[in-house]
């Protein structure tokens, strides 16, 4: 049984709204149909005020039979999608009206020039027997799902868009200060999380004891001893993959059980797992093992292993540091609820970890050692191999789409769920802003040392020095885009 509280805060992130149609064809071939363009189109726009699209979930069904409007089918082959309200009469179910060089913008509705403020426009990209518009994507099933800035996706016969958008990131809370987070909780820090209400997570790598830490808001500091004498390597928080979407009230909606739900029960937004690791090199520990552990606050054991691994170890790691490059790596939460890290059990696989169950599954096999992984979508994850190799992982059908190849180790990636982009921390010190759909790159900034990157609620990426590897630097942020 799936727990309500957990199924009622994360519906629009686990049943993404979808639009499709099955034309009988099987996945594979659907999937293919999708890969050659599976991409969103940019977002165009500048600084203004605030626009949300609405639409109603779950009323009606946008159907592709254009000779009827109320006419229904089944709209997507993918287990995650639902129904759709049929889209308003604007530009967003006929973009070609408008005429060059206006755009349809599609959160208002209406033609636009190029470049204008609080706009969404671009190419759609075909998916299966539909088109996925801007704020959408195909899920690589015949369905479009809702990416960041939208919430939500609407369709017009064979036409849909992201619905639900905002063109202004919303601020909800302010991290600690960088005085504050350069303090003790910074000490040997080695990864760095943010929860969605701005609690920052860290996690250390240091000869002795690791340590958990978190600092609120507040600037309270509070710290678990991880098990024996295990170094920690990364540490990741759930959090709302779409957050400038509501969570709907108790009320508002019945819970489906069933095929189709993800199956992992242990999931929560603010709960938090961080990886053991050692270096076969360096000397490990047998018992008890390494692997991806649970943060327990209160229980006398408050990070258990809940996925064992073995000791595995890079040749060529983005850190260039024996310690550093090994263990499981690529730690991530998945929109379905599931922990996912690479290198558990061999160098390359990567696997899911149930928390509830206490079980693990191995979900693929890589060509190459992952070294960082994200969240982008409701069923697609960002993976980076030591290669430097950007993989888009499809965790509803196990598939794996070459994205880009960055030619130099990553770090660490890290995902906006305001701007949709993903910021990768890499071996050079660069740091590149990705599109995760279209795989463009753009160079962002430089770190001063070695070390990863994380996005923060209130809008900062933050420079994470790793302080063993030689990023003996303090912790320090950019900001991030506000409006587009």
């Amino acid at each position: 049984m799936r727990r309500a509280s957990t199924l009622l805060s994360l519906l629009p992130l686990l049943l993404p709204l979808a639009c499709g149609g099955d034309d009988g064809r099987g996945t594979d071939e659907a999937a293919s149909d999708s890969t050659s363009s599976d991409s969103t189109s940019d977002d165009k726009g500048s600084e203004s005020a605030s626009s949300t699209g609405e639409t109603d979930v779950g009323e009606t069904t946008a159907s592709t039979d254009t000779t009827s409007e109320s006419s229904t089918s089944d709209t997507s082959t993918s287990e995650s999608s639902t129904d759709t309200t049929t889209g308003p009469s604007g530009c967003q179910g006929d973009p070609a009206a408008c005429i060059d060089p206006q755009e349809c913008d599609v959160i208002s509705g209406e033609c636009v020039d190029p470049g204008s403020a609080c706009t969404l426009t671009g190419e759609p990209v075909q998916c299966g027997n539909v088109f996925c518009g801007p704020g959408s994507v195909c899920d690589d099933q015949g369905g479009c799902i809702p990416i960041a800035p939208c919430g939500n996706v609407e369709c017009e016969g064979e036409q849909c868009w992201g619905s639900a958008c905002i063109c202004e990131r919303a601020i909800n809370c302010t991290t600690a200060t960088a005085e504050q987070l350069n303090g003790p909780f910074s000490t040997d820090i080695f990864g760095l999380d943010f929860a969605d209400d701005c609690n920052a997570w860290m996690v250390t790598l240091r000869s002795g004891t690791d340590y958990l830490r978190r600092m609120t808001p507040a600037g309270e500091l509070t710290e678990w001893p991880g098990v024996a004498n295990l170094n920690m390597g990364e540490v990741k928080v759930l959090k709302a993959i779409n957050p400038q979407l509501p969570a709907p009230g108790i009320d508002d909606i019945l819970i489906p059980i069933g095929e189709g739900v993800p199956h992992t029960t242990g999931g929560e937004l603010g709960e938090v797992a961080i990886t053991y690791t050692c270096c076969p090199s360096c000397g490990c520990q047998a018992n008890p093992p390494q692997g991806v552990a649970r943060l327990l606050e209160g229980d006398p054991n408050p990070l258990p292993i809940v996925l064992p691994g073995v000791p595995t170890q890079g040749q060529n790691g983005p850190f260039a540091n024996t310690a550093a490059d090994a263990g499981p790596m690529g730690l991530t939460w998945g929109d379905d609820l599931e922990l996912y890290v690479g290198n558990s059990m061999a160098n390359g696989n990567f696997d899911t970890a149930d928390l509830l169950m206490g079980t693990q599954d191995m979900v693929t096999q890589f060509d190459s050692r992952v070294t960082a992984a994200a969240p982008v979508s409701a069923v697609h994850l960002l993976v980076a191999l030591d290669t430097g190799e950007l993989l888009r992982f499809n965790t509803a059908i196990q598939s794996t789409t070459p994205l880009v190849d960055l030619g130099l180790g990553v770090t660490s990636l890290s995902h906006d769920s305001f701007t949709g982009k993903v910021y990768a921390g890499m071996s050079d010190l660069g740091v590149i802003e990705i599109d995760p759909f279209t795989g463009e790159t753009a160079m962002f900034e430089t770190m001063p040392a070695k070390g990863r990157v994380a996005v923060s609620p209130d809008g900062k990426l933050w420079y994470v020095p790793a302080k063993y590897a030689g990023g003996n630097q303090p912790l320090s942020s950019w900001d991030l885009p506000s409006s587009f």
